[in-house]
């Protein structure tokens, strides 16, 4: 497992956003309004975007009235980010490099954010208090993250994935979020989860078919998420965090 900045994944994620095109996000960003919903605004409070790779989301509370501290531990993205909020004069996002283990050094936030995130931290149950400590009473986080709740996903990933033609689009550290690593959150958090699409059958169009039947297994994700039992095992997640006043 990787430690705390450790130099691997550092260089790989400066690999990634060294060519990865800064994101826009619409203003209707399904993520960002559900994150917005569980926060209930964002106007004057101290939000902290974990991970925030190109910064679409840290600009996207900024807008609406937030001070965001930006974390990555890629200089790279950190870098990029700055100039991009030089350029556009937004004074209200401050970048800065650190790793999950490294929030507790910039103060308290009333609100967390983080998207795909979560499941490249290790010591999990030891950022789990990193994270409680480092936010006021009554707080709330929001995490858009994988699943590894189905089997059948995880033996493709360990199987497949890598193989075959097959891509592989993460670091060696990473694995979905873990049933047992939501768990953990519930030692300091009130916590609940939803799954805001059933995405399950339709990574195959990605990963096997290179874009094609979209729309074929689209029908069939839907058709499952009518049954609690197959919902639960969707790809995507939303975790969301109260903490204790």
């Amino acid at each position: 497992m990787a430690t705390p900045l450790d130099p691997s994944p550092t260089e790989h994620w400066n690999r990634v956003y060294r060519h990865r095109e800064p994101a826009v996000l619409s203003e209707d960003d399904h993520t960002a309004l559900c994150a917005l919903r569980h926060f209930g605004g964002v106007d004057g409070a101290r939000v902290l975007d974990l991970g925030c790779g190109t910064g679409e989301y840290s600009r996207f509370f900024a807008t609406r009235g937030a001070v965001v501290v930006a974390v990555d531990r890629s200089p790279i993205a950190v870098a990029g980010l700055r100039d991009r909020c030089v350029t556009d004069g937004i004074r209200t996002v401050h970048p800065v490099v650190a790793d999950a283990f490294g929030i507790s050094a910039l103060g308290r936030f009333d609100l967390v954010f983080g998207s795909m995130i979560l499941h490249h931290i290790e010591p999990f149950g030891r950022f789990v208090d990193v994270l409680a400590d480092s936010m006021t009473a009554g707080g709330r986080a929001f995490f858009a993250e994988n699943s590894s709740m189905s089997r059948f996903l995880v033996w493709c990933r360990e199987h497949l994935v890598g193989r075959f033609g097959i891509p592989k689009n993460s670091d060696e550290d990473e694995f979905p979020l873990r049933p047992d690593e939501v768990d953990m959150l519930r030692r300091r958090f009130d916590v609940s989860v939803e799954h805001p699409r059933m995405l399950l059958t339709g990574l195959a169009s990605g990963y096997l078919l290179h874009g094609h039947a979209d729309r074929e297994l689209a029908w069939i994700d839907d058709q499952l998420s009518r049954f609690e039992r197959f919902r639960r095992l969707s790809y995507l997640q939303h975790v969301l965090l109260i903490a204790p006043l």
